[in-house]
């Protein structure tokens, strides 16, 4: 593993092997990203483990992570809530914001109404509206509410009802009914409509579930504690009863949900599971092969800009799922000009040469194989399996209405899927992957290019050094950043760690 400092490194090794979340820092002291985790200690290890698994952006931040900061919470549901807070006070740079409003959901209260409703929106349309969140999952959401009704009840009827006057004998009210409705006899909400709670006490009930979602369940279960005390001595003891069972509700609130969510996540894993497999179904169908368990398909992919930097991309699918540690890149070194037949060519050379089939990391041989072309690059790539006598299921997905070619006895036959076809989402989705997937590897040697050059002109950088110091710092705004004692590390030559520091920060990087 590999960290930036020697204190950094006893913060990760002496993580909480507990829920909550994780606050990673800059050397200045700047929230860079919050994130939350079931198990704090394997989560935040990871980053570290594996960076290479890692999105080129959150590579790039670990580069800079220089601390991190540890809450721990109750439960993994409080970690949710926690997390959501966080994010909007600190407002994270890696913190990914979606452009799509409705991936984020909100926790509405109408402040200006006498008895307010709470609802789960997915836009912010009432300027007279409180908003708690955003949240990015609705389900937990609607789960925390189920559970904290029965503790602060509230209504949900869209009746208009208004507290027109109250005295120590009785409240007036504007409401189109007068008899309280099933819920009420439920104990989830507490009649406003039928004039049996007045606009203050119902206002605090709220005040009191709203302080769960805003992470202040500790103060909430001392003013609770603090007021069943006060209901004990005056001896009132029914009712500081009622307060004791909903402190113990409220300790225990968070693990009730997660036993609900893991059953639900459960329920919907194996849901997805069985899309998957219909998915794959589809797809086989349409091309003529039987599904059998494990059922592995590669796809194939070219990424280069006027042959430059080349890459090709080697992506896994798993019974219709990605299988993203069997990923796999190639760097071209055959062409410098754009000729993608050659390129594929090349690619399924290396990939299917004896020396990486001895090779753990290509040992599976695929059940299916997937060309990101037509004609022109299914034929090529046939080619090469031929002359190793290798004989895969393979073939082409055209640029357009994703058609498929597939060679059978010498003539190319042309398949369509319906619009709605299972079969289609699946070779879109594992097509999509094998293109983001080469864009990816291509981005970062086109940047390691750049990088490359702008080192050459600095004095006492050679070869060796330079691959040295991207290798350790990925890219040169990595490297103008670091200390002078961390270049030390990588340049034994301090004369010249020190004038690669002066001549980096007086250049303009990016």
């Amino acid at each position: 593993m590999n960290f930036s400092n020697n204190e950094l490194k006893q913060k990760i090794s002496n993580a909480p092997w507990q829920p909550g979340c994780y606050l990673y820092k800059n050397s200045s002291g700047k929230i860079l990203y919050v994130g939350k985790a079931k198990n704090l200690k394997k989560r935040v290890t990871s980053y570290f483990s594996y960076p290479e698994r890692l999105e080129n952006k959150i590579q790039q931040m670990v580069i800079k992570i220089a601390d991190v900061e540890f809450i721990t919470t109750d439960s993994e549901l409080e970690a949710f809530l926690l997390e959501t807070n966080l994010i909007k006070k600190y407002k994270p740079k890696y913190n990914s914001q979606k452009k799509d409003d409705k991936s984020y959901v909100w926790l509405m209260i109408n402040k200006f109404e006498d008895f307010p409703q709470i609802k789960i929106v997915r836009e912010k349309k009432n300027p007279q509206a409180e908003y708690l969140g955003p949240y990015a999952y609705t389900l937990p959401l609607k789960r925390i509410l189920k559970e904290l009704r029965k503790l602060f009840p509230y209504r949900t009827c869209n009746r208009d009802i208004q507290q027109l006057s109250t005295n120590n004998k009785q409240i007036k009210f504007k409401s189109s009914n007068t008899k309280p409705c099933l819920y009420y006899y439920l104990h989830l909400c507490t009649a406003p409509c039928a004039g049996l709670i007045n606009k203050k006490s119902y206002k605090f009930s709220i005040k009191q579930l709203k302080a769960y979602f805003l992470n202040q369940k500790t103060k909430l279960i001392n003013d609770l504690q603090a007021e069943m005390h006060h209901l004990s001595n005056i001896k009132n003891f029914e009712a500081a009863a009622l307060l004791r069972d909903k402190i113990e509700d409220l300790k225990i609130l968070g693990e009730k949900i997660k036993i609900d969510l893991d059953t639900d996540e459960k329920k919907y894993l194996q849901k997805k599971s069985d899309f998957y497999l219909s998915s794959l179904n589809a797809l086989l169908t349409k091309i003529g092969l039987n599904y059998h368990e494990k059922f592995r398909i590669e796809c194939y992919d070219i990424s280069n800009i006027q042959g430059n930097n080349a890459v090709g991309s080697m992506i896994v699918f798993i019974d219709g799922k990605a299988a993203k540690d069997q990923y796999r890149k190639f760097k071209i070194k055959s062409k410098q000009t754009p000729d993608d037949f050659a390129m594929l060519q090349e690619v399924f050379t290396r990939r299917f040469s004896k020396k990486n089939l001895g090779d753990q990391r290509f040992a599976v041989n695929p059940d299916l194989i997937i060309v990101d072309g037509g004609k022109g690059q299914l034929s090529s790539t046939i080619e090469i399996l031929e002359k190793k006598h290798l004989d895969f299921p393979i073939i082409g997905l055209a640029k357009k209405h994703e058609d498929i070619f597939i060679l059978n006895q010498g003539k190319f036959s042309q398949k369509s899927f319906s619009s709605n076809s299972t079969g289609k989402f699946l070779i879109q989705r594992i097509r999509d992957e094998a293109h983001r997937f080469a864009i990816n590897y291509h981005r970062q040697l086109r940047s390691f290019g750049q990088h490359k050059s702008l080192l050459d002109d600095i004095p006492g950088v050679g070869e060796v050094t330079k691959k040295r110091l991207l290798t350790k710092f990925h890219d040169l705004p990595a490297i103008k950043k670091a200390s002078l004692s961390n270049l030390c590390k990588i340049i034994r030559n301090k004369t010249t760690a020190t004038n690669l520091k002066k001549i980096l920060d007086n250049l303009s990087v990016e």
